[in-house]
């Protein structure tokens, strides 16, 4: 008796050759379902795999004739098909065929949901235009799509690299009003952009004010999970104590930058 395998067992093939470097291969498996046709046809999660493991494999080009084979047959790409082409163009400084994609994906009714500007987003910053960053914030606010912790952590990042500590904690301020609970990135953007400007006065100002327990209660949570404070965040407090000189608080920011070194 024939053992004829199905489209469940091609795709979870096709997943496992993307996600170890041979997308090529999975792709040859891709051509030979669409010559079978049937119950094997493939279908938008093929593609979108298909896509995922050429963009993973920074070579983008090939993910595009990917998408452009599956237009041809008629499979609609979807929003994931989308989002992982942006951040692919995106990770190879493209941002213009990301931006075209992003326009591309609206006009064909595909409606962009937080990641595809979270990636637009971080692209608008790494290229350092922030005003276009600003703007597709707005953007993604008219059409009621919710900036996530994500969304902020970028553009404060963005700004405190810009040295544009006010805005940066502006954004901080926007972000906890909205009740999205800073994490580890954020409070380490906003102490390293004011060390970096030898503001260390601002950071000591920003880090009393927060709660103590509410910091201490993030890097708990991540050691539980298995998640360690990665070196440059804690070296950045501990940069930040060892140049703090003569103030007679001192010892309350040693204490919470113990609670950093202590996980």
């Amino acid at each position: 008796m024939g053992f004829s395998p199905d489209l469940i067992m091609y795709s979870t093939l096709i997943d496992g050759l993307c996600n170890n470097g041979n997308t090529k291969f999975g792709l040859q498996i891709c051509e030979k379902m669409a010559k079978e046709g049937g119950s094997c046809k493939p279908n938008v999660v093929t593609y979108n795999t298909l896509i995922n493991g050429f963009c993973k494999e920074g070579d983008v080009s090939m993910a595009i004739k990917v998408f452009e084979k599956m237009i041809v047959i008629r499979v609609a790409p979807d929003v994931f098909t989308y989002n992982t082409l942006i951040d692919g163009f995106c990770k190879v400084g493209d941002f213009v065929g990301a931006y075209n994609l992003f326009e591309e994906m609206i006009a064909k009714g595909v409606a962009p949901d937080v990641s595809t500007y979270n990636t637009l987003i971080d692209g608008f910053c790494k290229r350092g235009d922030l005003v276009g960053a600003f703007k597709l914030l707005e953007e993604m606010r008219a059409i009621r799509v919710s900036p996530d912790v994500i969304t902020y952590n970028t553009l404060i990042s963005a700004q405190c690299r810009a040295g544009n500590m006010d805005k940066a904690f502006e954004l901080f301020n926007e972000m906890v009003r909205l009740e999205l609970a800073p994490d580890v990135l954020t409070y380490t953007s906003l102490i390293d952009g004011c060390c970096k400007q030898g503001n260390l006065g601002m950071a000591h100002t920003f880090f009393k004010k927060q709660r103590l327990d509410d910091v201490k209660g993030i890097l708990s949570r991540m050691a539980n999970k298995g998640i360690p404070l990665d070196e440059i965040s804690r070296n950045i407090l501990i940069e930040g104590v060892a140049n703090w000189k003569g103030d007679e608080n001192l010892g309350e920011f040693i204490k919470s930058i113990n609670v950093v070194k202590s996980i």
